[in-house]
């Protein structure tokens, strides 16, 4: 039982820690700050990972209330789910920076702005449509309370660790240069590709009975 819930947690932890991206992230938060010192991005960034945090936490509280809403299956959600995720461990893998989750224009204006936090870094940057994705993925495989608690306690830990990424920033920047930041991206997009894949196949084993249910009825 206990070696589940750690396969649960090291799992949940992989899945949401490379979809947020914090080290991925961390040219394109420099570029949206280039006026603030340490201690003006240290704000911005603890605002950002706060709200990121709560975002996921409410879509880990609604998600299958917004499936419902939509009569939207857990099958077809994990496979779609899948396929975006797929789709942006592609853009990691080839390094796409930093349009992957902002436009050029989004970009300039967010130079302009004084505080960055919520938008773009909050949204869509650290909780966008990859995360939320993620978060109501994981949700739909809890199977008791306590499963509900560790995807909890990984969102907690992830933005407590996004916080202190994105707050070093120019360290890590220094540290490991463009080239290490890409190949440590690559790396992150090698593993969500498999993790994406993982949601995919398990959405195609869910919508399998419903199809052959359907055949038999016709």
């Amino acid at each position: 039982m206990v070696s589940e819930y750690l396969n649960f947690a090291s799992f949940a932890f992989a899945a949401l820690f490379f979809i947020v991206d914090p080290i991925g992230n961390i040219p394109l938060f420099l570029a949206i700050t280039p006026k603030n010192d340490f201690i003006e991005r240290k704000q911005i960034v603890g605002k950002a990972s706060i709200a990121s945090g709560l975002i996921l936490i409410f879509f880990l509280l609604t998600g299958n209330l917004i499936l419902n809403l939509f009569h939207i299956t857990i099958g077809a959600f994990k496979i779609a789910g899948g396929i975006l995720i797929f789709i942006i461990s592609l853009r990691m893998l080839f390094v796409f920076r930093p349009s992957q989750k902002t436009s050029p224009k989004e970009q300039r204006e967010a130079k302009e702005k004084d505080d960055v936090s919520f938008f773009p870094l909050a949204i869509p940057l650290l909780s966008g449509p990859g995360a939320i994705t993620t978060i109501i993925l994981l949700r739909n495989n809890c199977h008791n309370i306590i499963h509900y608690l560790i995807i909890l306690a990984i969102i907690v830990v992830v933005s407590v660790l996004t916080y202190f990424i994105l707050k070093e920033s120019q360290y890590f920047m220094k540290l490991c240069g463009q080239t290490g930041i890409n190949i440590l991206v690559r790396l992150m997009g090698l593993l969500l590709s498999v993790i994406a894949v993982q949601f995919a196949i398990d959405g195609i084993k869910d919508i399998i009975p419903e199809i052959i249910q359907g055949i038999s009825s016709s």
